[in-house]
């Protein structure tokens, strides 16, 4: 019993080391929230953020990126810049990088000059990117979904994914595709340069969850395909080295089958495992039937009811249903026939 307290408590002890030595930050010093974007962490990048704390610290920034900022930090991510990134900036980036750190660029289409500056995210990354092996390319293009998504660090348990107005990106030999759009073009890559990991994507709106600034008109990209499993395993990547399948942690759960037992019962097999709190007329209903108590176990929810059901077709509605990593099901409508016992 005691060897298996202290195994425990070296294996908290490791796990918080982690979390607080392996810290993400993510760049909202060149007017990432511009016009209609707001690509930071209290805004539509918030779920983004979110999923990282599972695994990382994660911090943001408005400053200038210096070495010595960056040396805190074992990842920058930059969302789709709409200011330029000075001289000094380019080259901390890409020390920062050669030093053993990882960056993630995000990028959007072409003309996406929000702030009306002259400078779009493509030209501002394409300053320096360059030293890397890669560049984005001057187009827009826009495909749902993705399929053709290659075996690579970053995309495991990755099937589809969306690009909803972007660019394309051009590589050299050394940087490696991992997702393509159906013309050929490279829309998600990867690579090494000195002792650190990149990766470059040519959209922003992947990782918008739909939430931000009253007024902005976001769109939810998180939720849809696996976007965020990418967005996760990439990060990953930058900060280990390891690939991994982060699905767990972001994908919310889904009913997987529906039993009825009795006339009185009914019972919802999710794909993981879900918390206990569930609320009756809010996290779950049965139109034209009243739920007398529910009860949770690991990934069964079971509904007792008032009344018994009468034979005839029924609609289980859910929503807002909490897995145990706090990814929230949207609402759900699935249909169901009691035919009686």
């Amino acid at each position: 019993m005691l060897r298996k307290v202290i195994v425990t408590f070296t294996l908290l002890i490791l796990i918080t080391f982690f979390v607080f030595a392996t810290s993400v930050l993510f760049d909202a010093g060149h007017a990432q929230s511009a016009g209609n974007a707001d690509w930071n962490v209290n805004g539509a990048y918030s779920d983004f953020a979110q999923a990282l704390r599972n695994f990382f610290g994660v911090d943001q920034t408005y400053h200038w990126l210096t070495p010595t900022l960056l040396e805190k930090y074992s990842v920058l991510i930059i969302p789709e810049p709409n200011d330029p990134f000075s001289p000094e900036e380019q080259q901390a980036i890409l020390q920062f990088i050669h030093n053993g750190g990882g960056v993630f660029f995000i990028a959007d289409h072409e003309g996406a000059d929000r702030n009306h500056n002259g400078w779009d995210a493509v030209s501002i990354f394409d300053e320096f990117v360059g030293t890397l092996g890669f560049h984005f390319n001057h187009d827009t293009m826009s495909e749902y979904p993705i399929k053709y998504i290659k075996p690579s660090p970053i995309t495991l348990g990755v099937k589809r994914i969306g690009e909803w107005g972007g660019c394309t990106l051009s590589l050299s030999k050394n940087v490696h595709p991992a997702v393509k759009l159906y013309t050929g073009q490279v829309y998600v890559a990867y690579g090494e340069y000195g002792k650190g990991r990149f990766v470059a994507i040519g959209d922003s709106s992947p990782f918008d969850d739909g939430t931000g600034t009253f007024g902005k008109e976001l769109y939810d990209g998180w939720h849809t395909g696996d976007d965020s499993v990418i967005a996760v395993n990439s990060v990953y990547w930058l900060a280990t080295g390891k690939a991994t399948d982060t699905a767990i942690y972001v994908i919310p759960p889904k009913i997987s089958k529906i039993s009825i037992p009795s006339s009185k019962k009914v019972v919802v097999y999710f794909n993981k495992t879900i918390r206990a709190f569930i609320v009756p007329g809010v996290n779950v209903a049965i139109p034209g039937m009243k739920i007398e108590r529910t009860s949770v176990n690991g990934n069964i929810l079971t509904i007792i009811l008032l009344q018994p059901l009468k034979k005839g077709k029924y609609t289980l509605i859910t929503r807002d249903i909490l897995d145990l990593y706090g990814n929230s099901s949207p609402m759900n409508s699935i249909h169901f026939e009691y035919r009686g016992k």
